[in-house]
């Protein structure tokens, strides 16, 4: 029996070899950089020179333009990331012009109370007092700073969110993607937030998903998902949660990445404006929720968040961060293993691996985007007026 079962085994390793030669290639180079790679390289060229022979490969790929090509969905070409408008050179010369506003500032009240000495002088020679500077001056050349600076910085953000408010007969169109963090949370807004009829969720969390992951082929299997769940669903705000599988230490390619490196830092950046321009291709609004910490400190939540801020903040005011730890989190914001109830009880908040977090968490998370939605205007405040 157990031969029996190895055979099966073996015949489906050698079968699935055989289908797809270039997804074996890549998992023969993320392998670790030792004998394991060079096995599995072994094994990878050997298969894939017989795959190619009787063109196994090319048979697929006719299969698979001619799905695509029946395919009714609309693909969205993605946004061009943004342009900083302020950089570091035009920060400093603004700077410097505030600074000279300043000294001509200081200049006129030196003079206005030089004048008023004069003049407090000449009207009363016997008089100690000395009148106060012109107010009036000092009035007009301070707003002269104020709109200066006013003009400069134009806030659009409340001319981008809520461009439309979900309703029964049309529901706010919400896309949740991202790992299996995005799995636990989307679950709660499920329970929480689809029985409203002014909302529609679509839940598209993935299981061991990550951006490092090597195991997901970014350009030919990511982006195109993202393109076809994009152009199906439509969505007005996009919600993101990952992080869960960033921190293994993977290879990608054959090119050793481990988490808190330089290099590992600019994938993650890479991959999440190429995510972003696609997640929001069709006008949607974008809500990233931060990693949440975790109980092992190995886990460089802090680094990885640092790096989705720094990536959000370029796609401003097409969308914002969310500080998942509000509700996960302690009264400081620190990892905690337990939840205290209205009622004093004390339940289980995270898993037993401190990672993922059980449905009070996913509820709690999935109330607190409500309220964000309906603050921001997207969605009607359904609490009763007391």
């Amino acid at each position: 029996m157990a031969f029996k079962s190895l055979l099966i085994m073996c015949f489906f390793i050698i079968f699935a070899s055989l289908l797809a030669p270039d997804v074996l290639d890549i998992w023969a180079s993320t392998q670790k950089n030792d004998f394991r790679r060079d096995l599995a390289k072994e094994w990878s060229d050997s298969v894939g020179e017989i795959s190619r022979n009787i063109k196994i490969n090319e048979i697929r790929e006719f299969s698979e333009r001619l799905i695509e090509g029946s395919s009714s969905e609309e693909l969205l070409e993605p946004l061009v990331k943004p342009v900083l408008t302020l950089n570091a050179e035009s920060s400093s010369m603004q700077q410097e012009a505030l600074d000279e506003k300043d000294i001509e500032v200081k200049e006129t009240e030196e003079k206005s109370t030089q004048s008023s000495i004069e003049n407090s002088t000449l009207l009363s020679p016997s008089s100690t007092t000395l009148l106060p500077p012109s107010s009036t001056t000092l009035s007009t050349a301070t707003t002269a700073v104020t709109v200066t600076t006013t003009t400069t910085f134009v806030d659009s953000e409340p001319f981008i969110k809520a461009r439309r408010k979900g309703t029964p007969e049309e529901p706010l169109r919400i896309l949740a993607v991202g790992d299996s963090l995005m799995l636990d949370f989307q679950y709660g807004l499920e329970r929480i937030l689809e029985p409203r009829p002014d909302v529609k969720i679509e839940g598209r969390g993935a299981l061991g998903f990550g951006f490092t992951v090597p195991h997901w082929d970014w350009e030919d299997d990511v982006i195109p998902d993202y393109n076809l769940m994009v152009g199906k669903v439509r969505p007005d705000v996009v919600v993101v949660m990952i992080g869960a599988n960033e921190f293994q230490g993977y290879a990608i390619e054959g090119e050793d990445l481990e988490s808190g490196s330089f290099r590992w830092s600019e994938v993650l950046t890479e991959r999440a404006h190429d995510a972003i321009s696609h997640w929001i291709a069709g006008g949607a609004y974008l809500y990233w929720y931060t990693t949440p910490k975790m109980s092992d400190p190995s886990y460089l939540t802090v680094d990885l968040n640092n790096i989705w801020d720094a990536v959000v903040s370029d796609w401003h005011p097409k969308a914002e961060m969310v500080d998942s730890m509000k509700v996960l989190g302690d009264e400081e914001g620190e990892f905690r293993w337990n939840m205290e109830m209205l009622d004093g009880s004390i339940i289980p908040l995270r898993k037993e691996h401190g990672v993922h977090f059980f449905e009070v968490g996913a509820d709690g998370l999935s109330r607190q985007f409500e309220e964000i939605l309906e603050k921001d205007g997207w969605l009607k405040d359904l609490m009763p007026v007391s």
